[in-house]
């Protein structure tokens, strides 16, 4: 069982397709990882974490691509895959072997997940999304820009478009919380948001 091998510290390997709302959740998984004892992996990950994207069926595509890739390079670690294509075809991202299946929401309870270590599939409706989840602002590794989300969903429902379907309606961060993260992104040294 993955639980029994793993030694301290764990190492993880996140990989992301997509936009910078994905670049964004990435870099608060990262953070919240780091919280919680986890070091970013060189090469051997005890954890690989796969943010995925399904805005065009090229998106994916490679992000199968990437989950099988991923699951070849890394064969014991613990799989995890989140995001948009597992939000749109939860079974499809199963069906590839992974251990842990998360949709486009709830990222405190994947990192929670994570630290189980235990197999699961949480994929919410995201249209009874009520409130805006409030991540850790910040960059993703290496990064000199900080990222912060304000806003996530869609209520134009575009027939192109699969943003309602994956993120459920518009809700904002308010305005205290947006000043709140802002402020902590000045004072660690950021010049851009």
């Amino acid at each position: 069982m993955f639980v029994e091998r793993i030694t301290s510290p764990m190492k993880y390997a996140v990989y992301t397709l997509g936009c910078k709302v994905n670049q964004y959740e990435t870099q608060a998984i990262e953070t919240m990882l780091r919280e919680r004892g986890f070091e970013p992996a060189e090469e051997n990950a005890d954890v690989i974490i796969v943010n995925t994207c399904a805005v065009t069926a090229e998106s994916g595509r490679k992000s199968r691509q990437a989950i099988r890739r991923l699951k070849t390079q890394h064969p014991d670690a613990l799989t995890v895959v989140c995001g948009w294509f597992s939000q749109l075809a939860p079974e499809a991202v199963q069906d590839l072997g992974v251990d842990i299946v998360f949709g486009s929401g709830e990222k405190e309870k994947l990192v929670d997940a994570v630290i189980a270590a235990l197999p699961a599939m949480v994929i919410d409706d995201p249209f009874k999304r009520r409130y805006f989840e409030e991540l850790p602002a910040g960059a993703v590794s290496g990064r000199t820009r900080a990222m912060l989300k304000i806003q996530d969903g869609c209520d134009n429902f575009c027939t192109y478009c699969v943003i309602p379907y994956t993120r459920g309606r518009v809700r904002s961060l308010p305005l205290g919380a947006c000043v709140r993260q802002a402020e902590m992104l000045a004072e660690e040294g950021f010049a851009e948001i």
